[in-house]
């Protein structure tokens, strides 16, 4: 029993597996963005296109489906050198959007480059790509200027795609259009430039010339700088001068002033000699006295003769004494009497 439903299990199983891939060989699906072919012994008309989504049956070896994506498809060309208007020359780069909108036309036009829809892709896009480089020389009809204009609403670029799109579809007719695509059920949607630049040799003499420009500006700021550091400097001489001319002026005026004092403490002076060297004496002493000095002088030594003991008594009466080298002699009393001479030879310590 166990056996036989063994063998019952196994022949299901190989039942399902003979019955999916017969399946898959008598049927096919079109899905919702795809248009089918369904080719009799490679031959197809209008009757073998399905462009309805769902499952299909065909018969194997007697019927060949090729299904084609009809949503967009783009390409884009390599960097082309092209001449302007004016004679410049830029290489540009453009992008074309496509999708097969005749799979009829598409298959046969394209089925002998191989037998799946990516090989006919692939010789679809050798095609596009020559008729968009072939497009792209309408750019001789616009100057520099047109293509690359600073306002939006100013430059060319749209009217040449728009251009470009038209001598694709065949130009309605007009001069200089490409064509060539009418046969091939392709429907170029969209054309743009992608990139614009400078060639070579052009980029490098604008480069020159932005360098010639940049070292204009330079030696402008440089000339600017010169001057205004020429104005500065003299400014600032100016300014010297003024000055120093006040502090001479200044220090003549101070320079007369003192001089003008010291003749008059000079005259006073000579009035009264003896009140000057008193004087002298007195700051000599004020200048030796310390506190961590010990002189060990004479009194007979000249400016000494106050240190001797006794001296002071000599300064009564708001008199000034007479210095002498070996006495201390104070003139005579307003009331006629003599004066006292001091022993001299003493020696002062301090």
């Amino acid at each position: 029993m166990q056996r036989s439903t063994g063998l019952i299990v196994r022949f299901l199983i190989i039942a399902i597996v003979v019955l999916t891939f017969v399946g898959f060989m008598v049927s096919y699906t079109v899905g919702f963005n795809e248009k089918a072919v369904v080719a009799t012994f490679g031959r197809a008309d209008e009757t073998s296109v399905i462009t309805d989504p769902g499952l299909r049956f065909r018969i194997p070896y007697v019927h060949s489906v090729t299904r084609y994506d009809t949503r967009l498809r783009l390409v884009e060309t390599v960097p082309v050198e092209l001449g302007t208007a004016d004679q410049r020359t830029l290489a540009l780069t453009a992008y074309l959007a496509w999708r097969v909108e005749d799979p009829l036309k598409f298959y046969k036009r394209f089925s002998g480059s191989g037998d799946g829809a990516v090989d006919h892709y692939d010789a679809a896009r050798s095609i596009l790509l020559n008729q968009l480089g072939s497009a792209m020389t309408v750019v001789s009809q616009y100057r520099l200027d047109e293509l690359l204009s600073s306002d939006v609403n100013g430059s060319s670029l749209p009217e040449l795609e728009q251009r470009m799109l038209a001598m694709l579809n065949g130009g309605g007719g007009t001069a200089g259009s490409v064509g060539g695509l009418a046969d091939t059920g392709i429907v170029p949607v969209a054309v743009g430039i992608s990139t614009i630049s400078l060639a070579q040799e052009v980029t490098k003499s604008v480069i020159d010339r932005m360098n010639k420009n940049r070292e204009k500006i330079i030696g402008e700021t440089l000339s600017q700088g010169s001057s205004q550091a020429a104005a500065i400097r003299s400014s600032a001489e100016n300014d010297a001068k003024r000055i120093l001319a006040f502090a001479q002026t200044s220090a003549g005026r101070i320079r007369n002033q003192a001089q003008a004092e010291v003749t008059a403490f000079t005259e006073r002076m000579n009035e009264k000699p003896e009140l000057a060297v008193f004087l002298k004496n007195m700051e000599l002493m004020r200048l030796a006295h310390g506190k961590t000095t010990t002189l060990v002088l004479p009194t007979s030594l000249p400016g000494l003769e106050y240190f001797t003991p006794g001296a002071s008594s000599f300064l009564r009466d708001g008199n000034i004494p007479t210095l002498g080298l070996d006495r201390l002699v104070t003139p005579p009393a307003r009331t006629g009497r003599p004066a006292a001479a001091a022993p001299a030879g003493e020696e002062g310590t301090r």
